[in-house]
């Protein structure tokens, strides 16, 4: 059956089998293509061609594919596929030769499973006007697969299914055995299904978020400026008292000097960073070695007056 055409050899298998002639439909296709559904003891299979001869013979082909793979049809031949385990090269011509939108498929892919969408663009192109040829890349992070064909949009389908290859850990989901090709819309039920898996997927997160924020310790709560007011209200009495006469006194030369004297009264050992500014003026992160979380930055001109005023209010 290898020197005949694919059509001849799958009518010759059907006289053979005695299982009744395969049935031929014609769908117009995109860009003036046709596409060919052949139906034979209840499986199907498609094939698209620039013309209905060239439709009519990969459906053919492929639909031979599948009967192959049912493992009771030895007079068609061994399978193309099983002679190269290591080659893709089958599974795409027969998922490029289908109705089937390869490029929306891995973007779906990609988004299912939370990858970056794939970006395909015609990165060269040769021959001659009459049989030209296009190379397509197909990349999807530091991925890239390639895809080639006469035709533009052949060599992105391919490109997408050779990406698809790569990235699925399944390569069954790739299988057109696993998919029926169907020009009708998705049932309504798949739909909702999928909406319901995604709304799951939302309230399981927010469930996870509550619960964190609801279980977290004290740890984990903010100090109200009240508190810290308290705190510093109700510090050491006598520590206080030092505090107080430190920020009475004008007997300081600049405000540096007046903040460290409250804070050495008051036993408080600041750490001081300097932080990279764009003016010329140094940045200051001063941090309290205190209870709570106490810092001040500012210009090292102004931090200082920061300090003295912090604890003007709060130490009353």
């Amino acid at each position: 059956m290898e020197n005949k055409s694919t059509v001849s050899a799958l009518q010759e298998f059907c006289a053979q089998a005695k299982t009744g002639n395969p049935v031929y439909e014609y769908i117009d296709g995109e860009e003036g293509g046709y596409i060919c559904k052949v139906v034979l003891m209840d499986i199907e299979a498609y094939g698209n061609g620039r013309s209905k001869r060239d439709a009519k013979h990969l459906a053919a082909g492929n639909i031979m594919r599948k009967l192959r793979k049912l493992g009771n049809f030895s007079n068609l031949g061994p399978a193309t596929d099983e002679s190269n385990d290591g080659n893709n090269e089958g599974l795409i011509n027969e998922l490029t030769n289908m109705n089937r939108d390869m490029l929306k498929e891995l973007r779906d892919y990609c988004v299912r499973h939370d990858m970056p969408l794939p970006t395909i663009e015609i990165v060269q192109q040769s021959g001659t006007p009459n049989a030209p040829e296009f190379v397509a890349c197909c990349s999807v992070a530091s991925i890239k697969r390639y895809g080639k064909s006469d035709k533009k949009k052949d060599a992105r389908q391919r490109a997408a299914i050779e990406m698809l290859c790569i990235i699925s850990k399944e390569t069954d989901l790739l299988n057109p055995d696993s998919q029926l090709v169907s020009t009708k819309p998705q049932n309504s039920a798949d739909l909702e299904s999928n909406f319901e898996d995604v709304e799951t997927e939302r309230r399981r997160k927010f469930k996870t978020y509550r619960e964190l924020t609801d279980a977290g310790g004290d740890e984990t709560q903010s100090i109200k400026l009240c508190d810290r007011h308290n705190y510093f209200k109700s510090y050491y009495p006598h520590l206080k008292e030092a505090a107080f006469k430190e920020l009475a006194s004008n007997n300081f030369d600049s405000s540096k000097e007046k903040a460290m004297a409250v804070l050495s009264a008051l036993k408080l050992t600041p750490k001081i960073t300097k932080l990279e500014a764009t003016s010329m003026e140094p940045l200051l992160f001063i941090e309290l070695n205190c209870d709570l979380d106490c810092v001040f930055m500012n210009l090292e001109s102004k931090v200082y007056d920061q300090i003295i005023k912090f604890f003007c209010n709060m130490l009353v």
